[in-house]
């Protein structure tokens, strides 16, 4: 029983390197894809910027640094995807405006 005891600490450093070797791995990977979501942030493709990010977060799980940072790039996502709607909001609503405007001179000066 006591030589069995080496064997299985031996084993479990074996896993738990493995694993931190492989979370390593994801971490790498998960930064590559945070570097293209802020790309197309960057390019103002919000849509492709969030899918990459939450792709991220589905295919590495385990890429702790990489998510801490992607948290803080979703945000910027999504206010930038807020200010988008809102400009969107007020072209309408301003458009709206100019037809009514127009409507209602139109037929004061008949």
């Amino acid at each position: 029983m006591k030589r069995s005891y080496p064997i299985i600490i031996m084993v479990g450093m074996f896993v738990f390197g493995a694993c931190s070797q492989e979370n390593k791995n994801q971490d790498k990977e998960g930064m590559q894809m945070l570097s293209e979501a802020r790309a197309l942030l960057q390019q103002g493709k919000i849509d492709a910027a969030r899918d990459t990010i939450l792709s991220l977060r589905k295919k590495y799980p385990f890429a702790v640094e990489a998510r801490r940072q992607a948290i803080l790039t979703m945000d910027s996502i999504e206010l930038q995807g807020a200010k988008d709607s809102a400009i969107d909001l007020k072209i309408e609503f301003y458009t709206r405006k100019l037809e009514l405007d127009k409507t209602n001179y139109l037929e004061k000066n008949k």
